[in-house]
This record gives structure tokens, C-alpha cells and sequence, in this order.
């Protein structure tokens, strides 16, 4: 499967990625979860992959970068995917767009992301993509288990750290996932790019320059943890900013 050539012919953004229904896709008792695991870090992918063999569960692909996830994606049956949050190489290399694609396309197979990102704002987003599960990658990799376990029942699986962080941005901030994070006019720069607005047109709308508009643009991104502009299109659509 070639992701560039089917990115074209699939509206990517005509799919709800907030559908909260949970439902159990445990396997029958006698077979093995099958899970397909993705890390651009080859020792950490082995880790992984050893360290989730050895507590009982199938392994049945591995991928080192978001193309590579989603060809495994195509070809091996699995019943869980375990995916690295940012993998700069392919055409996700913000955890955020890959996240909300694997959630239109691919819904039937649960997701975790593993993460050291600790931005709440980010990690409310992730679970508003459908992201079914947030593993720190700072915990050991035992604890894998029970968040493995967790998801596959139909649940949302938080990990302490994070379910700590989210409480507090919630409490924070409301309903707003950004506010936290961006000023009133780094919002309004986001809000108009992705509109369709480039950033010509939105300097002569808020009366800035050019060059203002770019820097409010690059800092609200830098706030986010995004590097590209596919990862705040969909933060931005998942956080009700569009």
C-alpha cells in the first residue's frame, strides 16, 4: 500500500474521530492478543516487542516509522496497535494527523500511544482523535499490560501520570484545550490558517505583518509540541478550533 497515492482519494477529515462508544475486542480465551507495535528507535522497539512477548501476548508486526505502520496496518490482522507518539520520518511525522488517520481508517484496532510529552492540552487532543489508551513511556513497560488489557475490554486506559495532568487541565481550563497553552492571539492565527487562510490574508485581516503573523503561528505550534502544519490542522479540528 502506497499512503501518498490513497491520502488523495480519501476525504481524511469526513470521519467523526470523537465517537466515544466503547465496545470489548478481546479475542477468544485461547489466542493470544495480536498486537502491531511502531517506534522510530530500533532498540526501543525491541523492547517492546520482548518485553510484551514475554508477558503473553503475539506480536505479529513491527514498524519503524507511520508508512510503515500503515502497511503493517494492511497486511497483518491484529487486534491492537502500540505506536510511538512522533515519528518524523513518512507522512505523519505529527503524532496528532497520524493518530486522527488511523482513527478514520483503521477504528476496529484500538490504539495506545506511547509518549514522554507531559503537554495536557496535547494529550486531551490525542483522546479526542479516539486514541483508546496513553502509556508514558517513562513507566516501566510491564505496566504495559494492564493498559493492553484495559483497552482491549473497551475501556479508555490512562496512565497515573497522565490521568494527573488531564485532571488538573481540566480543571484549569474547562472545555477550552487550548487556553492553557495559547494566547488570545495565537489563537486567532490558528483558528483563520486553518480555515484556509493564508498568511498574507490573515495579516491583512488582524492589520499585522507578515512576519508577526508567521512567529505567532510557529510559537502557538511550539507550544503544542507540533512540528508540521498537518499536526495543528488536526488539533485544531479536534479541539473544536476550526
Amino acid at each position: 500500500m502506497n499512503p501518498d497515492s490513497t491520502l488523495e482519494q480519501r476525504d481524511i477529515f469526513n470521519l467523526s474521530a470523537c465517537d466515544d462508544t466503547r465496545v470489548s475486542r478481546r479475542p477468544p480465551a485461547d489466542k493470544p492478543i495480536r498486537i502491531i507495535i511502531a517506534d522510530d528507535h530500533p532498540v526501543v522497539l525491541a523492547g517492546i516487542g520482548m518485553t510484551l512477548e514475554n508477558l503473553g501476548f503475539h506480536v505479529v508486526a513491527k514498524a519503524r516509522n507511520p508508512d510503515e505502520l500503515i502497511e503493517q496496518l494492511e497486511r497483518a490482522p491484529c487486534d491492537l496497535v502500540i505506536s510511538d507518539y512522533s515519528m518524523p520520518e513518512g507522512h505523519f511525522p505529527d503524532g496528532l494527523a497520524l493518530m486522527g488517520y488511523l482513527n478514520r481508517h483503521y477504528r476496529t484496532r484500538p490504539t495506545i500511544v506511547m509518549t514522554m510529552l507531559r503537554n495536557p492540552a496535547v494529550l486531551q487532543a490525542l483522546f479526542n482523535t479516539g486514541v483508546d489508551g496513553l502509556f508514558d513511556k517513562r513507566s516501566p513497560l510491564q505496566n504495559l499490560k494492564r493498559a493492553i488489557l484495559t483497552v482491549i475490554q473497551g475501556q479508555r486506559y490512562t496512565c497515573p501520570a497522565f490521568a494527573q495532568l488531564l485532571k488538573a487541565h481540566a480543571l484549569g481550563c474547562g472545555s477550552n484545550v487550548a487556553s492553557v497553552n495559547l494566547s488570545d492571539r495565537e489563537l486567532e492565527v490558528v483558528r483563520l490558517f486553518v480555515q484556509g487562510m493564508s498568511g498574507r490574508q490573515i495579516a491583512a485581516q488582524l492589520n499585522r505583518s507578515e512576519k508577526t503573523i508567521s512567529r505567532q503561528k510557529r510559537t502557538a505550534m511550539d507550544k503544542l509540541g507540533l512540528g508540521h502544519d498537518g499536526g495543528l490542522m488536526e488539533f485544531a479540528r479536534v479541539s473544536g478550533l476550526g
